[in-house]
């Protein structure tokens, strides 16, 4: 199965220096390519961790999926499935839920990476120890297994939020006003692109682009529906979208939204496609 992927924070080398600026799109054909490609990114984020973190998109047959790369590790999140966000997994484990595995089996894949990189994944052999010693090692072995157990449910629950904090400060600015960015901004013409609106009266609403097989055309699927807030972003004008969507205003009406660069659209969401609330 293709998977097609946009890339932001990071260089089509794997490198941050220079610093990326734009995103950058890839079309990987099978799942041992998608693999390394993730592989060759968590490296690139465990040696730059001051940097901002990698964030690829990606979209498979009808899965759109985000996977954030903090430290060398993966987060992966579908914000059409509830329980799906953020969860942290490994670059066979994006794999797979890319494909529609059930999240039990990938969580199952994190649990025996996390005993085997511990030592602790072995086939017990006899030994000439007497019988009292083997059991007290068989003690030791199981409560050294279930504080891994509680480690890795404390990791997989104690997941960092992608919005750092007090990365917005909600305050008026002096001559300016929600209305003043009102508009239709597009990533891109092309099937699994976003498409957000941001209204007069001060709504966020964000939209897949998927071609429709009726009519051939472009069908907008409406994936948020959320109020704005004017404010600051490190001393800069920002506008936030929920509790998550930090929109930067840039130059030529451009808006930078999770590390992807939407443009602003002369016209209205109807000029892109047929506009539909009720899913695809």
């Amino acid at each position: 199965m293709p998977y097609r992927i946009r890339l932001s924070h990071i260089n089509r080398d794997y490198s941050v220096e220079p610093i990326p600026t734009e995103s950058w799109a890839a079309v990987i054909e099978d799942d041992e390519e998608l693999v390394i490609m993730l592989n060759r990114v968590a490296i690139t984020s465990s040696q730059n961790p001051s940097h901002e973190y990698p964030v690829m998109d990606v979209v498979a047959g009808g899965v759109r999926a985000t996977i954030t790369v903090i430290g060398g590790q993966f987060y992966y999140t579908d914000t059409n499935v509830p329980n799906r966000s953020n969860i942290k997994v490994i670059a066979e484990g994006a794999v797979k839920l890319l494909q529609g595995s059930p999240l039990e089996n990938v969580q199952q894949d994190v649990e025996v990476l996390v005993a085997n990189e511990s030592g602790l994944a072995h086939v017990y052999r006899p030994s000439r120890l007497g019988a009292r010693l083997r059991h007290l090692l068989w003690g030791v072995l199981l409560i050294t297994l279930i504080s891994v157990g509680i480690f890795i449910v404390k990791e997989l629950k104690d997941q960092p939020s992608l919005v750092p904090d007090q990365a917005f400060v909600a305050e008026p600015i002096d001559g300016m006003t929600l209305r003043a960015y009102s508009g239709v901004y597009l990533e891109a013409i092309q099937e699994g692109a976003q498409v957000f609106e941001l209204t007069d009266d001060g709504r966020f609403q964000l939209y897949e682009m998927w071609q429709s097989t009726e009519s051939g055309a472009y069908k907008l699927v409406m994936i948020e529906s959320l109020p704005i807030r004017l404010g600051t972003h490190a001393n800069r004008p920002a506008l936030m979208a929920g509790d998550f969507f930090l929109l930067l205003p840039g130059a030529e009406d451009r808006i930078l939204l999770g590390g992807v660069q939407f443009d602003h659209h002369l016209g209205e969401l109807e000029d892109i496609g047929r506009v539909s609330k009720n899913g695809r």
